[in-house]
């Protein structure tokens, strides 16, 4: 953390609470609903929020918009004298996947592996863009 503004993060402050946050929280979005977050930098009490969505449970809007933000907020301490936001919203394909090891069979395994590499052929686009004061 910058110690001049404790409302600015250094760009190692950033990585440590995205580790963090998205090994916890945010891993049941990325799994479970095709949306994953990551947080870009905190400047002068502003939350930049980046967004990846396969819109397959949530759309791209601003309620999702606020949704993780409120969730960035509640997770980490460090961003709770936010003053604002920022959240690009980019389409993807894939985001993550949960699954059980004994209910998979030959055939899951295979439809898996296809949708990662057609995934990873995929270029996102920016779709939306939200800010607002908090």
């Amino acid at each position: 953390m910058n110690n001049e503004n404790i409302n600015t993060l250094s760009e190692s402050g950033v990585e440590k609470i995205n580790s963090s946050y998205v090994r916890s929280s945010d891993k049941w979005h990325r799994m479970c609903a095709g949306l994953a977050s990551n947080l870009e930098r905190y400047e002068n009490g502003i939350i930049y929020l980046k967004i990846e969505n396969t819109e397959k449970q949530f759309p791209s809007n601003i309620e999702t918009a606020r949704m993780k933000i409120n969730g960035w907020i509640n997770g980490n301490k460090e961003l709770r004298q936010a003053k604002g936001f920022v959240v690009t919203f980019y389409t993807t394909k894939f985001t993550g996947i949960m699954l059980s090891l004994k209910d998979t069979d030959e055939g899951m395994v295979k439809e898996i592996a296809e949708e990662i590499s057609s995934a990873i052929k995929y270029e996102s686009e920016l779709i939306n863009v939200f800010s607002g004061l908090l």
